[in-house]
């Protein structure tokens, strides 16, 4: 925060409780100490703990981003269980992104990498997961992959980047709205859907003749 203003800090502060807050005041009380506890993590491997940290996270996510509950895992979870294909992670971003934050910082860059991935193809203007998917192509060997996660980012504050942050603001927020719409949309027919579904249940479990009408008055 050293180079924000007050006004800017506390609209940040306003940010981070919106998405961080995003599944309710206790969700976000957990988040938070959870995030709280990686403070002394130093990218080891071997760092005492950190299967902890990881089952952790993901009580989060299958808590919060499971589309059916059915398919919640019982007992202690473990990466190497999760289907990306039963998860929404567009219900609460932050869990998957401090994940693949931490996955990077024990060492583990491919699944960090993958979990990334997950994440942007949610929120393709992900400031954290942008900066994530570039540190770990980077420590994979991969400069072109790099590269091109590099010129996606939100570019540094300084007065010479102040209108190139602009135009990163500005298309992504495009960006932002064109997601929100394809969501509502996507909503709206799951609506209409089960609109539909209970219509029919309905007409199939009504007798045929439950008023009593001759059928041959009509004709």
């Amino acid at each position: 925060y050293e180079h924000l203003t007050k006004m800017e800090e506390k609209t940040l502060e306003s940010l981070w409780s919106i998405w961080y807050g995003q599944r309710g005041a206790l969700n976000e009380q957990k988040l938070r100490f959870y995030e709280s506890r990686l403070v002394d993590i130093h990218g080891s491997s071997i760092w005492p703990g950190v299967l902890e940290h990881y089952r952790r996270f993901l009580d989060l996510i299958y808590e919060n981003c499971l589309i059916d509950k059915s398919d919640m895992i019982k007992g202690n979870k473990r990466l190497e269980d999760v289907e990306f294909d039963k998860l929404d992670l567009g219900k609460w971003i932050e869990p998957p992104h401090i994940l693949a934050y931490l996955l990077a910082k024990t060492g583990r860059l491919a699944e960090s990498k993958e979990w990334t991935e997950e994440v942007l193809a949610e929120k393709p203007w992900h400031i954290g997961a942008l900066s994530i998917m570039r540190i770990v192509c980077l420590r994979l060997n991969d400069e072109e992959a790099a590269m091109r996660w590099a010129v996606k980012a939100l570019p540094g504050l300084s007065p010479q980047t102040r209108l190139w942050r602009t135009k990163w603001v500005r298309e992504n927020v495009d960006l932002a709205k064109e997601k929100l719409a394809e969501l509502k949309e996507d909503l709206r027919d799951k609506i209409v859907a089960r609109m539909e579904d209970s219509v029919q249940t309905t007409s199939s479990a009504m007798p045929e003749n439950m008023f009593g009408v001759d059928d041959s008055a009509w004709q």
